[in-house]
């Protein structure tokens, strides 16, 4: 198990990522006092009998509707300051490396991404993604958006980003063409430095 008290902005590329789960677990701990934040959170853990896939998403926060909706809880969620500028944040920086290649995508507002997902299991999915192909990212982006009421893809390196904005941008252009094809409104692509200045900002208030 890791123990880091803290983890500056300069030094981000030099952690493992399992350290960094359990970094960014602590934070939203703090952002999220009232509720459970887990790693490695097996979302289909009681749906064993159905003998379905069952991911697990790196960094999770509750409630979790394992048993019964949180719909309300979530929108509850919403109303508190600090998760409403966390997430507006988060929702800016999306927009911000969305725009980096175009305006094929137009970035969801805050009101789009919050109510897409309304039958989420978690809060919010978090899955960060390094050394993996892009069939897993697109595997991870897809948990991510389908498990959380918001989903958030961390992608480790500039590769990676530009990667997940051009996954956005092809399921995107499914849709333009009138073919099968996911939802993306609720996913949020937000880079280390992004959402580790967005949690510093929030918490220190």
């Amino acid at each position: 198990m890791c123990q880091i008290p803290d983890i500056n902005l300069e030094d981000l590329g030099e952690v493992k990522l399992k350290c960094y789960q359990e970094y960014l677990k602590e934070k939203l701990k703090l952002l999220f006092p009232n509720t459970d934040v887990r790693t490695e959170w097996n979302a289909m853990r009681d749906e064993r009998a159905l003998n379905i896939y069952s991911p697990r998403v790196d960094v999770a926060v509750g409630p979790f509707a394992t048993h019964q909706r949180h719909e309300f809880e979530y929108n509850e969620m919403f109303r508190i300051d600090s998760i409403r500028n966390f997430v507006e944040r988060l929702i800016t920086y999306n927009r911000d490396n969305l725009y980096l290649y175009g305006d094929f995508v137009e970035a969801a507002t805050y009101d789009n991404a919050i109510y897409q997902n309304l039958n989420a299991r978690c809060f919010m999915a978090i899955e960060i993604e390094n050394e993996v192909s892009r069939k897993h990212l697109m595997g991870g982006a897809i948990n991510a958006s389908a498990l959380g009421r918001l989903g958030v893809v961390i992608p480790w390196t500039d590769d990676k980003l530009k990667a997940f904005v051009r996954l956005v941008r092809y399921l995107h252009y499914l849709k333009e063409a009138d073919k099968n094809t996911f939802n993306t409104t609720n996913l949020l692509i937000v880079t280390k430095e992004q959402i580790h200045t967005a949690l510093a900002d929030i918490i220190r208030g």
